[in-house]
């Protein structure tokens, strides 16, 4: 008999046949069930193709070389059939990442690519491309304080809330010297790659929350810090381009789910584009520009 496996992530109930030990224990009754076994070779032929992944409205295959395969039916099915001997912390980062977001979009639901903290009795998602400084500045944001909601993927759900992830943040080695954390006791995302798990728990808000703010960040090569506001269509694009893999959004056919979530948020929230220099990163002082500009601690 299967042993099952129940927990709370991104304002899901889970069940899996295998521990995913990021996830935070829950009891309920699951929507998404995860279980590892043999996925399609492919999907049929009105399939949409990119880089390792096939997609169908209904349907999304995502294979990565010599770790595994996966497969997401409906937005309720993840099959992870691992190439090695079990889903270990290699085989969960891709589940966590791409795979979920595939979900996130079969579900009609809005998952952008940042890291949400919580101000007073609401959010602020701070995005932008991958190596800009989203989970640095989160865990700048933590580590003064703040409670955080989520990392690298920060789902809206059809009440545009926010929905809590799970108390785990990724950060590179020289962000983890930066904030003095030491990283002799943290786990590697990955063996060959100098990025870390850092456990968040203590400062884990665990209820969905209304969203005030989406800060695009940008590094620039003069000094000091700038934002702009944008508005009417850069607000929309800025949002479409960070919508996390909204690669997969066409393959999926959900252009159009996405585009009324879309609208329904634009009205209610402000987007920034947020500017610092690229070198020296100075955390700190871009963390407290953004506190006071914005006035996110009053």
């Amino acid at each position: 008999m299967n042993k099952f496996f129940t927990y709370k992530a991104f304002g899901l109930i889970i069940q899996s046949t295998f521990v995913i030990p990021e996830f935070l224990k829950a009891e309920g009754i699951p929507v998404v069930h995860i279980k590892t076994g043999k996925v399609p070779e492919q999907l049929n032929s009105e399939a949409k193709k990119g880089v390792n992944f096939q997609a169908t409205q209904d349907e999304f295959l995502l294979k990565i070389d010599h770790l595994a395969n996966y497969y997401v039916n409906k937005g309720s099915e993840i099959i992870v059939e691992p190439l090695k001997e079990k889903a270990d912390k290699e085989v969960r980062l891709f589940l966590l990442g791409s795979v979920f977001g595939a979900l996130f979009l079969q579900r009609g639901l809005l998952p952008v690519h940042g890291s949400a903290i919580k101000f007073r009795t609401s959010v602020c998602i701070f995005s932008g491309v991958s190596g800009v400084g989203k989970s640095s500045l989160a865990a700048s944001f933590i580590k003064k304080g703040f409670y955080f909601l989520a990392d690298d993927i920060s789902v809206i759900d059809h009440n545009l809330n926010v929905v809590p992830s799970f108390p785990n943040i990724k950060l590179w080695k020289d962000i983890l010297k930066t904030l003095d954390i030491d990283e002799q006791s943290l786990n590697r995302i990955r063996p060959e790659i100098k990025k870390y798990h850092l456990s968040t728990d203590n400062q884990f808000f665990r209820e969905p929350l209304p969203i005030d703010n989406i800060f695009i960040l940008n590094t620039k090569n003069t000094p000091g810090f700038e934002f702009e506001e944008l508005t009417g269509l850069q607000k929309f694009n800025a949002i479409y381009s960070n919508t996390y893999r909204f690669r997969f959004i066409e393959g999926l056919q959900k252009q159009v789910d996405h585009f009324k979530l879309l609208n329904s948020l634009l009205p209610n929230i402000k987007v920034y584009l947020v500017s610092r220099p690229q070198s020296p990163v100075l955390l700190n002082e871009f963390a407290d520009y953004i506190i006071d500009t914005f006035k996110l601690n009053e």
